[in-house]
């Protein structure tokens, strides 16, 4: 381990030489989001264009589109909208 790359962490006084960068070392680059705003955005996106998929809805909010299936997931699981197609041609539509 070279010193370059070291952290050093505060150990009962004593400094301890890691590796491990500190949780505070985490930071995205990517806004913070509340749990509802992915929700909403995809939800007024789809109420001016009538449906979205999961690349769309990704773009949109800025998120990985595993992210935005599991925001659309949810949204189907709670009865919002419906999923109509297999897998790549998925979309989403609202449920009437």
């Amino acid at each position: 381990m070279t010193l370059t790359r070291a952290m050093y962490n505060l150990n009962k006084s004593n400094y301890v030489l890691s590796d491990k960068p500190s949780m505070s070392d985490n930071v995205s680059d990517k806004p913070s989001m509340s749990d509802n705003a992915p929700r909403q955005m995809i939800l007024a996106y789809m109420e001016e264009h009538g449906e979205i998929n999961a690349t769309i809805a990704a773009k949109l909010i800025d998120r990985s589109p595993g992210t935005a299936r599991r925001v659309l997931s949810r949204l189907v699981d709670e009865g919002a909208i419906i999923a109509v197609g297999a897998n790549r041609n998925r979309k989403y539509k609202f449920a009437e």
